[in-house]
């Protein structure tokens, strides 16, 4: 891989900016709509910008396809409820209750719940003495965010801030199911994922027949449409473009950013405040990370 240079930093950057305003605007957006319009508002509009995007790179993708009865259905599938159905849902349904920049610590698990479930389902992943230290220290800083909630009206909270570690745990094991994925370019299979999640979602909101009648604020409606062309379709592509350019090494610097992201855009434009136990779990949450990341000397990752 490449060395990384000015356009690889700007990628990281962009990327670790559009998915670290997914918070702000997941808790603009269900000022006017439920949290399953939001995530269907959010999969098809990320549905339609990849779609876009793959006609316009439509040349370039055909060349490394395989045909449409070679495309494998039943993993995009269980991708589609990993990384769009499920997530886009009780993320924003937990932040009725969660401030955005307590959701963007809380979404920080991620790669923490994939230390712990990869080993199960990845034939070359092992649990090693690192892994259970990051682990351990991760869970101590979710502890540290929850405990609070328990001693004062735990029952809103509490349940919100699990639903938002359930949609952490569902893009771990989405991560881990992508690495299954070959043969077919990742934008299309993305493409593809959002499709079929796109297809669920509409059902569920036309059998349950939410919020017909709206007068949303423009506020509201931006951020839906922020969440699907940014969040849902433009940052997967630059994201996949980094990947190819630097490795996953370097692309991995956006579980960090994201985080910090997120938590300083709700501090600047909704005002939210960190209390002490808020910071020291952000603290952990990230030690548990980079803590994961290590290599022993004679073991690095190619990049």
């Amino acid at each position: 891989m490449n060395r990384p240079v000015a356009l690889d930093y700007l990628l990281l950057v962009g990327i670790s900016l559009i998915w670290g305003s997914q918070f702000v605007l997941n808790e603009l957006a269900i000022r006017s709509f439920t949290p399953l319009v939001v995530a269907t508002g959010r999969v098809v509009i990320g549905f339609a910008t990849l779609t876009v995007i793959a006609a316009v790179m439509h040349k370039k993708l055909a060349r490394n396809s395989v045909g449409t009865s070679g495309q494998p259905w039943k993993l995009y599938c269980a991708i589609a409820v990993a990384e769009a159905i499920l997530p886009c849902f009780l993320i924003p349904w937990g932040q009725q209750h969660v401030d955005s920049s307590i959701a963007a610590i809380l979404l920080a698990t991620v790669p923490i719940f994939t230390l712990i479930l990869a080993p199960f389902f990845v034939k070359d992943e092992h649990w090693s003495l690192i892994a259970a230290v990051s682990v351990i220290v991760g869970f101590i800083g979710i502890l540290v965010l929850i405990a609070p909630s328990i001693k004062g009206s735990w029952l809103a909270n509490i349940i919100g801030e699990l639903a938002i570690l359930g949609g952490a745990l569902s893009f771990s094991l989405s991560l881990i199911m992508m690495k299954h994925l070959s043969g077919v370019p990742p934008v299309l299979a993305m493409r593809n994922v959002f499709m079929i999640a796109s297809v669920v979602l509409v059902i569920l909101v036309l059998v349950l027949n939410t919020q017909w009648h709206l007068r949303p604020s423009w506020q509201s409606l931006s951020a839906l449409l922020g969440l699907g062309i940014f969040c849902g379709g433009i940052a997967y592509v630059l994201f996949i473009y980094m990947v190819g350019r630097t490795g996953p090494t370097f692309t991995a610097l956006t579980g960090y950013l994201i985080t910090l992201v997120g938590v300083f855009i709700g501090i600047a434009f909704l005002s939210e405040r960190l209390q002490t136990n808020d910071i020291l779990a952000l603290v952990l949450i990230i030690a548990a990370l980079i803590i994961g990341k290590y290599k022993p000397l004679g073991k690095t990752e190619p990049n």
